[in-house]
């Protein structure tokens, strides 16, 4: 079963990344294990197609989150078609909302102010480590603020959730997002649109002590740290991580 993961995994990160249509069933009785170690996918019935933007946007929201720049996630949802591009911060608030969406968002995802964190299921996953965990973020944030869910970004969280739900019960160490990082390194630093242009720049660069420095670095370590085990030669791991998303 973890094999059969480790192989999906990067399948359906490609498959997001680069050419936009996703598969987004893969449970257990969708996927095969070839004679010569390749994964095989049937059942085709229900996918997702995604625009350029899309892609470079979700690559933007997957490396900022692994950044834990849980703010710079609000261009991306602009991007993916989450938030309405036409209405500003103080429009995005319900009736009664005084909380502006960013910091709700930084709130909702690190667990701060007063919310009770929980887990993703009775086994005691740390939740911040499972894909699936936006998804539910954003509907409890629904009722306070106005956003669509569209229906491409719902699939393809319904196929992410899917694999991570088989993963977890394989290896509850395994991270998704760290799994998906270096197409999503890739994807970015290939903007076809304009606004993915504007995205690359926002997430490789930072600003420190006013100037900017390119944040590679803080984007490898939220990767590596954040990742399915600390590796104990970080030099080791980080030159693998680059050589992934170069190549």
């Amino acid at each position: 079963k973890l094999r059969m993961v480790n192989l999906a995994a990067p399948c359906l990160s490609l498959q997001l990344m680069d050419a936009g249509f996703v598969h987004c069933d893969p449970h257990e009785g969708n996927m095969m294990l070839l004679e010569d170690g390749r994964l095989g996918l049937i059942d085709f019935g229900l996918v997702a197609q995604m625009t350029n933007i899309h892609q470079e946007s979700m690559a933007s929201a997957i490396l900022s989150l692994l950044a834990e720049d849980y703010r710079a996630l609000v261009p991306c949802f602009r991007g993916m078609g989450i938030l309405n591009s036409d209405r500003d911060d103080a429009e995005l608030m319900r009736p009664g909302e005084t909380q502006p969406f960013a910091e709700a968002l930084e709130e909702a995802l690190t667990g701060g102010g007063e919310k009770e964190r929980l887990v993703q299921d009775g086994m005691g996953l740390d939740r911040r480590r499972a894909f699936g965990q936006l998804y539910e973020e954003l509907s409890g944030l629904a009722f306070r603020y106005y956003f669509t869910l569209p229906s491409y970004y719902i699939l393809v969280m319904r196929s992410f959730v899917t694999l991570e739900g088989i993963a977890f019960a394989a290896d509850p160490d395994f991270n998704m997002y760290t799994t998906s990082s270096p197409y999503a390194f890739r994807r970015l630093l290939s903007p076809r649109t304009d606004d993915g242009k504007k995205l690359l720049k926002q997430t490789v660069l930072e600003d420190v002590s006013s100037r900017q420095r390119l944040r590679l670095f803080s984007l490898l370590q939220g990767s590596l740290i954040s990742g399915k085990r600390q590796s104990k030669d970080l030099t080791r791991t980080a030159t693998k991580t680059v050589m992934d998303v170069l190549l």
